[in-house]
């Protein structure tokens, strides 16, 4: 018998973690951070303990307690409590160090195999794909090379700490201090050297693969970060699975009768699955009627309203834009090029869109080669535009973070005519070719500035002109800290005069998950058995609007479901 339990994604809006199990093999659809519990109980100035975040979040229910994927490290404080026995603590204090819930490492030796054969990640949003962070780095993790890239950007542009270990976790042991230490040979918890990858394999679209007894075929979707898969499953009983990811169809990829969502559809079509796993997002509208949307704004109604906007403006235009939403990304470089401006990116963008050209560069050119496009250099620590500045930040002054020869090579920069190498190049090309805060100042009807709420203190340095604007081309405000995060900007807008007193902030904008019309259309032509919504809040309306249709299996958090 199939059985699918799900740890996440329940009535509410991400955190998928989609466990499927038939007879002696189990996989894990996605593995996400859920917004809603974190924001419960956390904010920016009460986070995880860093050596007890798995054991904290797991008590206040912000993860799920599944058995045998979890680092032991994790779980059992790096097994301190063996070193701490007659170090004077009492047998009581035991539970501080210790967890009943098993380990991957413990269960792979009891049982000789892993507990879950691998994770398919449909895309690389954090709600999808954070807490990773968590899991065991031997179970092995696919997805598209897209997003794989995407997960070591995240990686490489982090501020470190347990949520960015995702490609590679630094696995806690304990340690003795060093004789040079206030306290020699005390112990500690330490994680130096013990850098451990995960095992991420990148599986190109439509090309079928095997994960346990479990067969795959990756098929891509159009959503607002590249590289999304939905997932044709088949289990080893022959049962089949249609996992959608998270999707739309009035993106940029959705146009053309050969585009993204064309092929999916050609896949999809009739394939009359045992079960459809479907996202929710937007299928209704929120309220007591629950009406389900239909059709808004598409990404090229957004690139018409920004190009309008962008064209009467006399001073500077600021857009802000996510850093992974590439779609977005192009479509304001669309703008840039048609008013003849240079569209200044956070340098997350560029690092990004550098390891995707490594796995795709027809898909993504060098944007070196645009004379629309420059990363902007902010001024960091020092605020003098030092090299120095930017050794914690390796990504904002270059492409490639790998700065083991870079003292070397600069050195020999001083006594050499040909100044800048090949290895330079794509470690420094921010900081000699990038646009800085008084280059816009001096000509500020030349630029579009990407910068959001978490940017605001360039506009210090920019210096806005009377004439300038601001844009919100990322998604609205939906929760209550984002709303008092919008409400900060609007303080900051209005300050430099980017919005007139009392006046909202202007939205272009459509989202990346289908709205609910389409997505009724969408599962109707696919022909479930059964339909299994994950990812939403309006499970009901899957029952109202497809219930005569099909059978509706509302999902309990870790409640398993039998499916014969």
């Amino acid at each position: 018998m199939l059985k699918i339990t799900c740890y996440g994604g329940v009535n509410e809006i991400g955190g998928n973690k989609i466990l499927l199990e038939e007879d002696d093999s189990a996989i894990m659809l996605d593995f996400g951070k859920s917004f809603n519990v974190m924001a419960k109980y956390f904010d920016e100035f009460l986070q995880p303990r860093t050596n007890s975040c798995l054991r904290d979040l797991l008590r206040l229910g912000a993860v799920s307690p599944i058995p045998g994927i979890y680092r032991k490290d994790l779980l059992t404080h790096a097994g301190v409590w063996n070193s701490l026995v007659g170090c004077g603590l009492p047998d009581s204090a035991r539970y501080l160090f210790e967890c009943d819930l098993e380990s991957s490492e413990d269960y792979k030796a009891r049982y000789g195999k892993l507990r879950v054969d691998g994770i398919l990640l449909s895309h690389g949003h954090a709600d999808h794909c954070q807490h990773l962070c968590f899991v065991d780095p031997s179970i092995p993790v696919f997805c598209s090379p897209a997003t794989a890239a995407i997960l070591r950007a995240v990686e490489d542009t982090g501020r470190g700490g347990w949520e960015s270990q995702i490609c590679s976790c630094s696995l806690r042991y304990v340690d003795q201090c060093s004789d040079r230490s206030t306290f020699p040979g005390a112990l500690t918890i330490d994680s130096k050297n013990t850098k451990c990858p995960r095992k991420i394999c990148p599986v190109k679209p439509f090309e079928k693969f095997q994960v346990g007894r479990f067969n795959i075929k990756p098929v891509p979707v159009d959503h607002s970060v590249p590289g999304a898969y939905a997932y044709i499953i088949e289990s080893p009983s022959g049962k089949t699975i249609f996992y959608t990811g998270d999707l739309r169809f009035h993106g940029r990829f959705s146009v053309g009768h050969d585009c993204i969502t064309s092929r999916l559809r050609e896949q999809t079509k009739n394939l009359c699955p045992d079960v459809f796993i479907s996202e929710g997002t937007r299928i209704a509208s929120d309220g007591e009627n629950s009406e389900v949307t239909s059709e808004g704004d598409n990404e090229l109604d957004v690139e018409r309203k920004l190009q309008e906007a962008v064209g009467t403006c006399s001073g500077l235009a600021v857009v802000d834009f996510g850093w992974k939403d590439t779609t977005r990304f192009q479509t304001v470089l669309n703008v840039a090029k048609a008013t003849k401006r240079v569209l200044a990116i956070n340098p997350k963008v560029a690092y990004l869109w550098e390891r995707l050209r490594e796995t795709d560069p027809e898909s993504f050119p060098d944007l070196s080669q645009s004379e629309n496009v420059k990363v902007y250099l902010e001024r960091r620590d020092s605020m003098i535009y030092s090299l120095a500045d930017y050794t914690k930040s390796k990504h904002s002054v270059g492409t490639c973070i790998d700065w083991n020869e870079l003292t070397k090579k600069l050195k020999a920069q001083c006594v050499s005519e040909n100044s800048y190498d090949d290895y330079l190049t794509p470690r420094l090309c921010h900081y000699y070719d990038g646009v800085r805060a008084y280059e816009i100042a001096s000509n500020p009807s030349k630029y579009i500035l990407h910068a959001g709420y978490y940017d605001m203190n360039e506009l210090f340095d920019v210096s806005p002109p009377q004439g300038s604007i601001y844009i919100s081309a990322a998604t609205e405000p939906f929760s209550d800290e984002m709303v008092l995060d919008e409400r900060k900007l609007a303080n900051w807008l209005e300050y430099f005069g980017l919005i007139d007193a009392g006046k909202e902030i202007t939205h272009y904008h459509v989202s990346g998950h289908a709205n609910g019309r389409d997505l009724l259309d969408f599962i109707t032509d696919v022909n479930p058995k059964r339909v299994l919504p994950i990812h939403t809040t309006h499970v009901g309306v899957f029952e109202r609007e497809l219930g005569d249709k099909y059978e509706i299996v509302p999902p309990s958090l870790g409640v398993e479901i039998g499916i014969r």
